[in-house]
């Protein structure tokens, strides 16, 4: 089932080890699933965000959004 997730997705091996945290909005795919287990297999242990930045560097929701300083204490 391709398509944007809706909700956060959690990725786990059989051993119930986190694998990958998708985040919502993420555009997900066999061929994106494929390339996560490889990279997890490559790697051996979880992988960040970094690392879905470097497998997915065009996806738009793993792109950090500008912080824009206001002098107050919330985020916009």
């Amino acid at each position: 089932m391709a398509g944007k997730l809706i909700e956060p997705t959690i990725i786990s091996d059989f051993n119930n080890h986190l694998v990958a945290m998708l985040p919502t909005g993420f555009y997900f795919d066999d061929a994106r699933w494929e390339k996560i287990w490889q990279r997890y297999d490559q790697k051996g242990e979880t992988l960040t965000m970094a690392d879905l930045l470097e497998l997915f560097p065009d996806e738009p929701v793993l792109q950090a959004k500008p912080l824009q300083r206001s002098g107050d204490m919330s985020f916009k």
